[in-house]
């Protein structure tokens, strides 16, 4: 708390800051909102810090966003999946481990009619995250800047005469691993955490991804290699690709 403290108190002494920003953004603190001190143990020292400030005094106090509404997706669950995006770009800082953990648990929480729990998870620690970073030498330089690596594949409980997942249970895994990997992201943003699902743009043959990460090949099925960690800009601050369609474009009601 009183790094929080120090770090407000510098931008208002630099005049970054109104004293309104500056009692307001004290009260979050004081109060113990835990992202808005999160906020300053990551982006503290970072010129971005202001802008992260700003984002976060516009919206609603932790306490508040889950406090019970009229509406059934409350600020607490709604707000997450709106502000995920896809980011490239990090800070050096770590994710918590409790926050990773976390989405993992969340990801496993996702829609699986037959109850295969198809997904498996590969968390990359250094050793790893510098093999991986090794398999295209075009992309090492960014590859290195990216913090958290996670490589997600699939064990399919049926395959198609032809070794493909074009059966219904084969399907199933599948929809049920993208659901697990949404969940994983959405958790992160909740907490402030950028990431980005990567398959082709990684530049990898797939089976070299699962081979650094000690996987099967065999019997596992690349679904993508998730990058995660604090983004330079807020989340708040990056605009989703606009959707040609659109709701409308894509919604039918019937009577």
């Amino acid at each position: 708390m009183d790094g929080a403290l120090a770090a407000v108190a510098a931008l208002a002494r630099d005049g970054a800051v109104t004293t309104a920003e500056e009692v307001a953004a004290v009260g979050r603190i004081m109060a113990g909102d835990t992202p808005f001190l999160m906020l300053a143990k990551h982006f503290g020292k970072s010129p971005s810090y202001v802008t992260h400030v700003r984002a976060a005094l516009a919206r609603p106090t932790a306490a508040e966003a889950v406090t019970p509404t009229d509406c059934p997706a409350t600020l607490a669950t709604f707000d997450p999946i709106i502000a995920r995006r896809s980011v490239t770009a990090y800070t050096a800082a770590d994710v918590p481990a409790e926050v990773v953990h976390r989405a993992l648990e969340a990801a496993v929480l996702a829609p699986n009619h037959f109850l295969t729990e198809p997904w498996r998870f590969y968390l990359a620690g250094p050793e790893v995250r510098g093999k991986l970073c090794s398999l295209n030498e075009a992309k090492r330089e960014a590859f290195e800047k990216v913090p958290g690596w996670l490589v997600v594949s699939l064990v399919p409980s049926e395959l198609a005469a032809d070794g493909s997942l074009s059966t219904k249970k084969g399907l199933e895994d599948h929809a049920a691993t993208s659901a697990a990997i949404q969940n994983f992201m959405v958790s992160l943003a909740a907490a402030g955490v950028g990431s980005k699902w990567m398959t082709g743009a990684l530049g990898v043959a797939p089976e070299k991804v699962l081979a650094a990460v000690g996987a099967d090949a065999s019997t596992e099925r690349f679904m993508g290699a998730i990058w995660f960690g604090y983004p330079e800009a807020p989340l708040e601050s990056a605009q989703a690709p606009k959707r040609k369609k659109g709701l409308e474009g894509v919604l039918t009601r019937t009577a």
